[in-house]
């Protein structure tokens, strides 16, 4: 595997050996089961089995590509600026918080990779047993999830977005991380290809089939969507120049985690080896199946802003949360998002805390 480039931003809390988590339900980056009750008779959205076609995942093709580090302080800080746009069309824009911007600044000149951080295996055992060594690497070891109505299925959903230019819609997979707040990457929002946002959004959490029979909790539409403002604004004409704000946050109409539960987040200062859990939607398997993997991730790919692994994954799976399963306390806590894929691996965007803060500041 290449070696991986210096980094943008560095991982500054939670400096624990531990996976600790949030003590309370309700507190930004906490996991919740949810109540079990269903949501069927409070769907929202209209949805349309196979109108979508999964979004192509971006390709790195080499270390060349990537962003470099922003060393202006100026231009790291704007580039965590929050973009948005509302259902009704209304442009979103607010600039990072004083917290965020002391954490950017601090955090300049990190080290690369994770090297030094802590061994943990995380493997979630709802998942079965995961292979490390495996776009698709060797061998297929994904495995069907057959039951999604069961947490933490029920909190990973079929992501679908409508581009403005074709009329044409693409699919993603997404996570709720809250009761309203939904997580996926930026590249399943907006369209560099386009020049503009997707729209239409609609979450089909526990998707399992092809039909709208098999959305067993309904679909869900969007009051608003969000991205890092260094995806569009730092954007050089080719993905490798804007990965490190390859995130998105849908803040959706209804309360729907607290019935399906979400999946906790955490940025680890210490993140070393640990075994990651991708669950979402191929575009390779059958529509609307849910498939799920595991991997190891190895201290030496892990950089501040990004991080490397094995995992199998293909166009559809961008936006599938990548987490690690706390043994201790039996949470799922997320510490990235698939978002690429190259010739020697899949990348994730890393839940750094500059992103934890972020993703902080829209939480609902």
């Amino acid at each position: 595997m290449t070696k991986l480039t210096n980094a943008l931003i560095a991982s500054a809390l939670l400096s624990t050996a531990m996976w600790t988590v949030p003590v309370f339900a309700a507190d930004p980056g906490s996991a919740s089961a949810g109540n079990g009750e269903s949501m069927r008779d409070v769907t929202s959205g209209d949805f349309k089995a196979g109108r979508a076609k999964p979004i192509t995942t971006p390709k790195l093709t080499d270390e060349d590509s990537r962003a470099a580090p922003l060393a202006d302080e100026k231009a790291a800080v704007k580039s965590y600026g929050i973009v948005g746009r509302s259902a009704d069309g209304k442009e979103i824009k607010i600039e990072p918080s004083e917290a965020l911007r002391e954490l950017i600044i601090k955090e300049l000149n990190a080290p690369a990779n994770g090297a030094d951080g802590a061994e943990r295996k995380t493997e979630d055992p709802g998942l079965g047993e995961g292979e490390a060594g495996r776009q698709v690497f060797g061998p297929d070891d994904r495995e069907q999830v057959r039951n999604t109505k069961t947490y933490p299925f029920s909190a990973i959903g079929y992501l679908e977005a409508k581009s403005a230019k074709t009329g044409s819609y693409g699919s993603c997979s997404a996570t709720l991380i809250g009761p309203r707040t939904v997580l996926t990457a930026a590249h399943c929002l907006y369209s560099h290809e386009d020049k503009d946002w997707l729209s239409e959004y609609l979450f089909v959490p526990g998707l399992n089939g092809s039909t709208a029979d098999d959305a067993p909790f309904g679909a869900f539409t969007y009051e608003s969507a969000y991205v890092l403002q260094g995806f569009i604004d730092n954007y050089q004409g080719y993905y490798g120049s804007v990965i490190p704000w390859d995130l998105g946050i849908i803040t959706l109409k209804q309360d729907v985690g607290t019935n399906l539960g979400w999946l906790g987040y955490a940025n680890y200062d210490d993140l070393g080896d640990f075994t990651a859990n991708l669950v979402g939607y191929p575009g390779d398997k059958p529509m609307g199946t849910m498939w799920k993997a595991s991997c190891e991730v190895h201290a030496e790919n892990i950089a501040p802003e990004y991080f490397q692994y094995d995992c199998d994954t293909f166009p559809g799976s961008s936006g599938s949360s990548v987490y690690a399963y706390d043994t201790k306390s039996k949470q799922r806590i997320i510490t990235g998002v698939n978002v690429a894929e190259s010739p020697d691996a899949n990348t994730a965007v890393r839940l750094n805390a500059a992103n934890v803060q972020w993703i902080n500041s829209l939480y609902k």
